[in-house]
């Protein structure tokens, strides 16, 4: 299908009729028509074969997951997590900490060859132009680092306290005035790196290029006991900005919940607490990370996520008129169990993944469906872009889904 490409960044207003009535209580439903990869970011046929980004020779960057997306400005930022380094940084036995990515925010298709990682002014090898910058935090007013980073990055963790290492990672990010908002997951200990709290950090004026450096604001939720503020259910959080306030889609078990909404407006966001709880908005207890855009276009909110499944898992999209729902019934996008996925997406041979061939089906799944702000619309259709992440080989790649 040739779609007629009206590039629409979310939250921003537009003369284009959505694509529904807007005055339906609940969206028509979805049907899939296609979905295909448009490229993969970090690497290509493995983790030491570069794509015309060539982030392992430009910012000694091995491998990474997430990239998670949010637009600042003019550019497009990729919020990745455990970064793995290419050659004498992080390696593979250490804690690792996250990168951040950059490219063109207007076209999707700008990631493939021109996405950059931000990095640091020199490099610990001659081999690479330069090492990524991990994102630092600074802790609040009154708390310890420790209260927030339990899995430093680095082998021992007293050299880096300030940098969140493995499964310590944003979830999710949104853009308010001059910052970017992260939220962060906190885990248990080193020795157990099970997700278990979040909490928000602002990363003021960012830049191209510029390394990240975070002020953490506040505790979010928590599972270390029955405490949470939030009743444990916004460990891993998606958020998205309307209107007032910022909305907050949440999950509580990692891979093994339901999914939330709260909200918060934008005006006390230097505050703590304060969040509104709307309710469940997906009740089967499958999920994980997940990612919700409002698109102006559509007149819909579109939800994307895994949904872990015994012996398999599937990319679902959920939609609604209101981030309080009612959602529609899950959609499946992409799905594990399909023949016709792993014959074009599953590496016939381990680590030689040629073409569009992503993942070693046999040893990992895929996750991490992240939405980019950017939706085409075409009659009764319209196309997404999201960042889907592979553990093995460790890169993630940017996929296209078309509804009707």
């Amino acid at each position: 299908m040739r779609l007629l490409a009206i590039a629409l960044l979310a939250g921003c207003h537009s003369a284009a009729a959505p694509i529904d009535n807007p005055d339906a209580a609940e969206p028509g439903p979805l049907t899939v028509v296609a979905s295909s990869q448009l490229c993969k970011l970090l690497s290509a046929r493995n983790v030491t074969d570069p794509t015309p980004n060539d982030v392992q020779h430009r910012a000694n960057v091995l491998g990474a997951d997430l990239g998670i997306p949010v637009a600042f400005g003019d550019t497009l930022y990729l919020l990745f997590g455990d970064t793995i380094g290419f050659a004498g940084i992080w390696p593979p036995d250490e804690s690792h900490p996250d990168a951040i990515g950059y490219a063109p925010s207007a076209e999707p298709s700008a990631l493939c060859d021109r996405l950059a990682i931000a990095t640091l002014a020199t490099t610990s090898d001659p081999s690479v132009a330069a090492d990524f910058a991990a994102g630092a935090m600074a802790a609040p007013a009154g708390h310890a680092l420790g209260e927030f980073i339990r899995n430093p990055a680095g082998g021992g963790g007293a050299l880096f306290p300030f940098l969140p290492g493995d499964f310590e990672v944003p979830s999710g990010a949104f853009a308010a005035g001059d910052s970017i908002y992260a939220f962060y997951t906190t885990v248990v200990s080193r020795a157990d790196p099970t997700m278990q709290a979040s909490y928000l950090a602002r990363w003021q004026g960012p830049a191209p290029g510029a390394a990240p450096g975070y002020q953490i604001l506040y505790a979010v939720d928590e599972r270390f006991d029955d405490a949470g503020p939030l009743h444990g259910n916004f460990i891993n959080v998606a958020a998205e900005v309307s209107g007032d306030y910022v909305y907050l889609f949440g999950t509580g078990a990692y891979r093994a919940s339901a999914i939330h909404v709260a909200r918060k407006r934008l005006a006390a966001l230097a505050t703590p607490g304060g969040f509104e709880e709307l309710g469940e908005i997906v009740s089967e207890p499958g999920f994980g990370e997940t990612s919700v855009r409002y698109y102006p276009a559509l007149g819909r909110w579109l939800l994307l996520a895994e949904e872990l499944l015994p012996g398999s898992n599937r990319i679902v999209a959920h939609t609604a008129r209101a981030p309080e729902g009612p959602w529609g019934p899950a959609v499946p996008v992409l799905d594990m169990a399909d023949p016709a996925f792993r014959a074009q997406f599953c590496c016939a041979i381990a680590d030689d993944c040629r073409g569009a061939q992503f993942l070693n089906c046999d040893q990992t799944g895929f996750y991490g469906s992240y939405l980019l702000p950017a939706v085409t619309t075409a009659g009764d259709a319209f196309t997404v872009t999201y960042t889907l992440s592979s553990f093995s080989p460790y890169n993630v790649a940017l996929f296209q889904t078309t509804f009707r």
